[in-house]
C-alpha cells in the first residue's frame, strides 16, 4: 500500500457569481463548483484528473493550491515520518504544494535566470534557482531572454517556479498545451524523474489519450462531482470495460455468439464495402484460432486499448455529445445538487 500524502474529506467549494437582476446588479449568487469530494493523493504517484470542460478540474487544483477557500470539509496531511493524518490549514497547504497554472505568459528581454530569481526572492528560495534550472533542462539557456523561448521551454520555466518551494505535491493544469510530441515526451520524462524522488503529481489535461500511459491513478469528474477514482484497471473492471478484443476481417462477418458461446459477446459491430470490424467481450485466448478454423478471413486481432473517454461515458451514463452539452449548461448556470431546494 503506497503512502498517503494528502487526503480530501468531503471537500466543497462554490463560486460566487454576479446576479443578472437589474434591481441589484451587484448581488452575488451561488454558482457551480466542487461538491463533497473525497480523494487521496499518494506519495510518488501521478493522479490524472479527467472530465469535460466545466467538470471542476481547475477549481479542484486551485483548492489544493490554497487559492480557493474550502467551504466545507477538510484536507488532511501526512507529516514526515508519520502515517497519521492531521488537518492542514490553507497557509500550511501552500507551503507543501507547487502549482503550475495553465499558460503563463513569459515575455520580455529579462533572462530566464533573472526571471526565476525574481520569483525565488519572494519565496526565500534564491539558493534553489541554479539547481532547479538544471533539473528542468533550462541550465544551458538560462541567459536567454524570455522572448527567445519556445513554448516547451516556457512550460519548463512555469514548472520551475512551481518547484521553488520543494513541494511534496505538484499541481499541473494543462501542462502539455502548445507542445509538440517531442516536447511532450521530454516533459513526461521530467515528471517521472520527480515522482522517483517522491513528489506526488496531480495533473489535469485534455490530452486524454496520453494520460493512459502517464498516470498511476485516475479521477473522473463531471459537473463538480467525483464519479470514481482508482487505477485504470480498477475503473475498467468497475464498468466492465476489460477483456475486450478488436477483430477486423473481410467477407462474411462471423457468428461470434456461436463461436464464443455468449449471446452478449459483441459490444460493437461495423460492416462496410466487404470489410467488417467488431469489438468483442471475451476471455478466450484461442478466439483467433477458432476464427481461422472457421475459414474466416481475419485481417487483425488485438486487445482493445484502454479508452478514458469511454470510461467517462460509462461513469456518467451519457454519450460524448451529451456530456459536452451538459458541461456547457453547468458552466453557465448554478449547479443544484439532488434534493436541494430552489
Amino acid at each position: 500500500m503506497s503512502e498517503v500524502v494528502l487526503e480530501l474529506n468531503d471537500v466543497a467549494f462554490r463560486h460566487q457569481i454576479l446576479s443578472p437582476r437589474l434591481l441589484n446588479p451587484f448581488e452575488k449568487k451561488t454558482g457551480p463548483g466542487i461538491f463533497s469530494i473525497n480523494l487521496t493523493i499518494h506519495k510518488g504517484q501521478i493522479l490524472g484528473l479527467v472530465g469535460p470542460n466545466g467538470a471542476g478540474k481547475t477549481t479542484l487544483l486551485r483548492m489544493l493550491a490554497g487559492i480557493f477557500p474550502i467551504d466545507k470539509g477538510n484536507i488532511m496531511f501526512a507529516k514526515s515520518n508519520s502515517l497519521d493524518l492531521a488537518k492542514i490549514s490553507q497557509t500550511d497547504l501552500r507551503s507543501i504544494v507547487g502549482h503550475m497554472p495553465e499558460q503563463v505568459r513569459w515575455q520580455g528581454k529579462i533572462s530566464v535566470r533573472n526571471a526565476l530569481t525574481d520569483i525565488a526572492e519572494m519565496r526565500d528560495a534564491t539558493h534553489r534557482v541554479e539547481g532547479i534550472l538544471k533539473m528542468v533542462g533550462l541550465g544551458d539557456i538560462a541567459n536567454s531572454s524570455l522572448d527567445q523561448l519556445s513554448q516547451g521551454m516556457r512550460q519548463r520555466l512555469t514548472l520551475a517556479t512551481a518547484l521553488l518551494g520543494s513541494p511534496k505535491v505538484l499541481l499541473l493544469d494543462e501542462p502539455f498545451n502548445g507542445l509538440d510530441p517531442v516536447a511532450i515526451r521530454a516533459f513526461e520524462k521530467l515528471l517521472y524523474q520527480l515522482t522517483a524522488k517522491g513528489v506526488s503529481i496531480v495533473i489535469s489535461s485534455h490530452r486524454v489519450a496520453g494520460m493512459v500511459h502517464l498516470v498511476d491513478r485516475l479521477a473522473l469528474l463531471h459537473q463538480g462531482q467525483l464519479l470514481i477514482e482508482g487505477t485504470l484497471h480498477d475503473i475498467e473492471t468497475e464498468f466492465d470495460l476489460s477483456n475486450r478484443i478488436e477483430i477486423a476481417g473481410k467477407g462474411q462477418i462471423p457468428n461470434f455468439e456461436r463461436i464464443t458461446g455468449n449471446e452478449d459477446s459483441v459490444i460493437e459491430s461495423n460492416e462496410s464495402d466487404g470489410n467488417w470490424s467488431v469489438i468483442l467481450r471475451s476471455t478466450d485466448d484461442h478466439i483467433l484460432k477458432k476464427l481461422v478454423q472457421s475459414d474466416h478471413h481475419i485481417l487483425s486481432c488485438k486487445s482493445k486499448e484502454i479508452d478514458i473517454v469511454e470510461m467517462l461515458c460509462a461513469a456518467t451514463g451519457q454519450n460524448l455529445d451529451e456530456i459536452g452539452f451538459g458541461v456547457i449548461a453547468s458552466s453557465m448556470m448554478p449547479y443544484r445538487s439532488r434534493g436541494e431546494e430552489e
